[in-house]
């Protein structure tokens, strides 16, 4: 069964999208995360530990991934909230706990909204190969469920941005190297 599943994995990994494989991983980390708050509140340390490992792992690897020199401003900033999450699980990890675990979740999971919002997006897959066509776009996007709309963050919980255009969509293809 063990073969199976790795072999079903490698198939799906080898045929998705960069913008799917970067939410696979997202979500592997928040995985990882949700089971080690539970292991911490079954006082199952061992297990909490490879959990957190695992999180930091699938983060540093998001890390690595990033193109510094084509993304710009948008892969140091990724990177520095990044290694933040990394540190802020490293203490999770030492003083079992929970809080921080949900920080990093939220923050992780905020980012990996955003691409949602924008990988399903005809222009989103044209930019992620940076081959786009496309045009701006006018609408608006709805952010609500946005880690940077919590206070603190500088965003009113209704405000609406603008939808992603073509440059704001090619700068963060290039942030994870996408390239031309």
């Amino acid at each position: 069964m063990h073969k199976a599943a790795q072999a079903y994995l490698s198939t799906q990994v080898h045929t998705t999208s960069k913008g799917e494989l970067l939410l696979m991983l997202y979500d592997a980390a928040i995985k990882f995360m949700k089971q080690a708050k539970v292991k911490i509140n079954e006082k199952d340390y061992a297990a909490k530990g490879i959990l957190i490992s695992k999180a930091i792992e699938v983060i540093s690897e998001l890390t690595a991934s990033l193109n510094k020199e084509k993304g710009g401003e948008l892969a140091e900033n990724l990177s520095r909230l990044y290694i933040y999450c990394n540190t802020r699980l490293l203490q999770a990890n030492l003083k079992m706990d929970t809080e921080k675990l949900d920080e990093v979740i939220k923050i992780i999971d905020g980012i990996a909204s955003a691409y949602r919002e924008i990988i399903p997006t005809e222009e989103a897959q044209a930019a992620v190969p940076l081959q786009t066509t496309a045009t701006a776009n006018s609408g608006t996007t709805n952010v609500n469920r946005s880690f940077v709309n919590d206070a603190g963050y500088g965003l009113p919980k209704a405000q609406n941005i603008p939808a992603p255009n073509a440059l704001r969509l090619k700068k963060a293809a290039n942030a994870y190297g996408g390239g031309a």
